[in-house]
């Protein structure tokens, strides 16, 4: 059997976890929204740092951190060494998606936009308002880097990039609407009532905040299918 072929047992266990995940965001989600609308408050309560969306989405990058642990831990059996090693790319992984939990609450990234503005004596203008979104496209360049660089490794887990590029496809249409909403005066030519302008900020911020957490679910199923892979993998490595 080709190593990067799943099995149709596995495939329908991935998906079934696809579903489950997705279905929990979604509740996650809509009872949030509800009770924010219930109890005549914005979303944005809930959604913004340290809020319960926050905490989920840490929650969920910690799962991911554990699952690309995981798989690392399974790739070892290998005994594969060196600087290549396959379990070092999940190595690798895991701590890229810790770091990313404790980001999601502390706001490290958000901090060096501070300290960068302080730093350097800059004032805040629109444009030097988007350093953040810049340290953050440095976090992807990164992390492209290391998945060209053990490249070998994880072209193995080519039955989960569907699920891979469901992901990102849902984390572009997050940046896309982070894109928008990074001008707060974007809807005054919509609306006059600056109330009302802030409103659909808040509401695009949730919808934004909201494909970031079914994006986490969609790499959650993604890992699942990768530890199903790499168990097989190595099976096959470690059997004379």
């Amino acid at each position: 059997m080709n190593l990067t072929e799943n099995t149709p047992q596995t495939d329908r266990k991935v998906k079934s976890y696809l579903w489950m995940i997705l279905l929990f965001d979604c509740v996650v989600l809509g009872l949030t929204i509800l009770r924010a609308v219930l109890n005549q408050k914005t979303p944005m309560r809930y959604f913004e740092e340290t809020g319960i969306i926050s905490w989920f989405s840490c929650l969920k990058l910690l799962v991911l951190s554990g699952l690309a642990w995981r798989i690392g831990w399974v790739r070892k059996q290998a005994k594969i060494l060196g600087k290549k090693a396959p379990q070092n790319l999940w190595k690798w992984i895991a701590w890229g998606f810790f770091y990313l939990a404790v980001d999601e609450i502390v706001q490290i990234h958000e901090a060096m936009d501070w300290l960068i503005h302080w730093a350097f004596k800059i004032q805040e203008t629109r444009l030097t308002d988007s350093i953040d979104d810049v340290i953050v496209v440095l976090y992807s360049i990164v992390g492209v880097y290391i998945l060209y660089d053990f490249w070998d490794e994880f072209k193995r887990y080519f039955a989960a990039f569907s699920l891979f590029i469901f992901a990102f496809v849902l984390k572009g249409i997050m940046v896309a609407f982070d894109v928008y909403t990074n001008d707060e005066t974007v809807f005054s030519a919509w609306f006059n009532d600056p109330e009302e302008q802030k409103m659909m900020l808040d509401w695009f911020k949730t919808i934004e905040d909201s494909f970031k957490i079914l994006a986490e679910g969609v790499f959650i199923a993604a890992f699942i299918a990768c530890l199903q892979i790499a168990k097989r993998i190595t099976r096959k490595q470690i059997t004379p």
